[in-house]
Formats: structure tokens, sequence, C-alpha cells
């Protein structure tokens, strides 16, 4: 209890009922934890997939959340199964699209979500049928056993409900909505996935640095005058995360290694994003043939009407 404002710490009233949470995702963290490295260590032969096609992929899951409002786990479960399944397969580039699409439509069926498998191949331009995802899908339920993956995102949840204790108690430093940081920590967190430099990263320590690095940056616009009472309220967040970093055996090394990565790739996509040059998916236009010979019948069209003198 803290004598000066008569109230516990964080850490004494958040870690513990969090230690259960933590314990039981850590225990699968690594179990099914997919080895991209290996992916870039071996040889790979003409036509299968390299880390580049894999990060376009997972880019492409992205659009598809977005354009299909999918939530955030489900996201999070496909790149995990798709991930899963390069690492363990060797898989030609010109099958990608379709087992993309696939581990997305096994992971929106392990979440409960109902999204039209006909429509999410037509959203998705793959050149797929609807058959060829759910068989592909029920090849890679097979292949991966469909394991209960933990991702960053689990972890992160848990982190937030240190971040809600502190809102409550700390009014005076996060001004901002609990909903309109999540969403900022989630989407920092599908950018970092999507790159390959940082997606094997272990998920307990991408979404711990996520979560402080965002956390930090909204307290330090809401310190009043840097003042020392308001600095000590710092330094006990700062110890509950490192309390956090002691739960899941992060080493100060590790912790370090992944703080770089993390930056170097989060740099660049805010950098894209003051320019306007984020990824966007390419899209083409399908018309139906009477559309197009309409089209095409007009098309040396001439108007009669005399032009208006200015």
């Amino acid at each position: 209890m803290d004598k000066r404002r008569g109230r516990p710490f964080p850490d004494a009233v958040i870690l513990k009922p969090l230690a259960f949470n933590l314990e039981e995702a850590l225990q699968v963290e690594n179990l099914y934890r997919p080895n991209l490295y290996a992916m870039y260590q071996n040889d790979v032969r003409n036509g299968e997939v390299t880390l580049s096609s894999r990060d376009d992929a997972v880019n492409r899951l992205r659009f598809l959340r977005v354009w299909l409002d999918i939530p955030h786990f489900t996201f999070f479960l496909s790149v995990s199964y798709l991930d899963m399944f390069l690492s363990k397969m060797r898989v030609q580039e010109k099958y990608l699209k379709c087992i993309t699409l696939s581990c997305l439509h096994l992971a929106l069926t392990n979440s409960c979500d109902q999204v039209d498998v006909n429509h999410l191949v037509k959203i998705s331009q793959s050149k797929c049928t609807s058959g060829d995802v759910i068989r592909m899908s029920k090849i890679i339920k097979e292949k991966l056993k469909s394991p209960p993956v933990k991702t960053a995102v689990d972890f992160l949840e848990i982190y937030i409900e240190v971040l809600k204790y502190i809102s409550t108690q700390w009014e005076h430093i996060i001004k901002k909505d609990l909903n309109s940081i999540k969403q900022r920590m989630l989407i920092l967190l599908e950018v970092l996935l999507a790159n390959s430099n940082t997606a094997y990263l272990r998920p307990a320590a991408i979404a711990l640095i996520v979560f402080q690095r965002e956390v930090e940056k909204i307290m330090a616009v809401g310190l009043p005058n840097k003042s020392v009472y308001f600095l000590g309220e710092v330094l006990q967040f700062l110890a509950t995360v490192r309390e956090i970093q002691l739960k899941c055996k992060i080493k100060n090394s590790e912790l370090r290694a992944c703080f770089l990565q993390v930056s170097k790739v989060l740099q660049e996509y805010e950098k894209r994003g003051s320019k306007g040059d984020r990824h966007r998916e390419q899209l083409n236009w399908n018309f139906s043939m009477s559309t197009v010979q309409e089209s095409q019948n007009r098309s040396s069209y001439c108007p009669s009407f005399q032009t208006i003198q200015e």
C-alpha cells in the first residue's frame, strides 16, 4: 500500500490475477511458434515462397481484414496458421494466394466468424475457387492439428488490463480513450507481423514493446511540467513493465534487440504514412460482358452539341 496516496501499487493489484493468464499463454507460446528464421536460412528453390512473398501475403490479409471488417484476433490467428504452414512445408509461390485465403478461412471458422467463402474468393481476386479454398483449409488443418495458438494480441490483451488500471488511477496522465489506444497498438502489431524482420520475434516480447512504447508516448505528453510527483508515477509504471518482463522471462539483451528491430520497422512505417505511401492492395475492376460491349459501341461516339463560346 502506498502510504502517501493510500492506494496499492499496480503490480500488487494487477499482476496477481494476470499471473495465471500469463502462465497459460507462456506455456504454449514456443510450442507452436512458427520458425520463420529457418525459412531465411534454408535454400529457397526456384519458384518457392520467399520471405518477401510471405510479407506480401500478410499485407493481403491486412487488406481483407479491413475490407471485410474482420476482428483483429482472427487476422492474427490466420497469420499464425500461414507462418506455421510455410515453416513446415515447401510451398510453390503460385499456390500462396490460395493458401493465404485458406488460412483466413480456417481462422474465421475456428473463431466462429461468419464470412461467405464465395464472397471471400471474389473480393480477394486470388484466381481460385471456393472449392479450392475449402479443400486447402482441410489440408492446412490436418498438417497443423489446429493447435491452441497464442499470438501477440493475446499477450497485448493481458497488458491492456494494466493500462485500464492506469487509466483509472492516473487520469491526469492518460487522457485518451482506451479503445483508440488499443486500436493503435493492434495496428502496430499488424505492421510488425507483416514484416519478416520482426514477425519471428517472441509474441510476448513484441507485444510488451508496443505496449510500453505507446503508453510512454502518452505519458510524456500528459506530464504537466515534468514534476517529481508525476515522474514518480511513470517510474511506478515502468516498474510494472519490468515485473511483466520478469514474468515472461524476457532477458534484457533479448528485449533490447527486439526493441531496436521494432523501432526500425515502425519508424519506416510512420515515415511512409506521412508521405501517403503505405501498402495498397492492387485490385482489378470486373465488368460484365454487356457493360464491356456497350462501352465499346460508345468508344467512337462523337457528341453533336455545339461548343459553347466563353
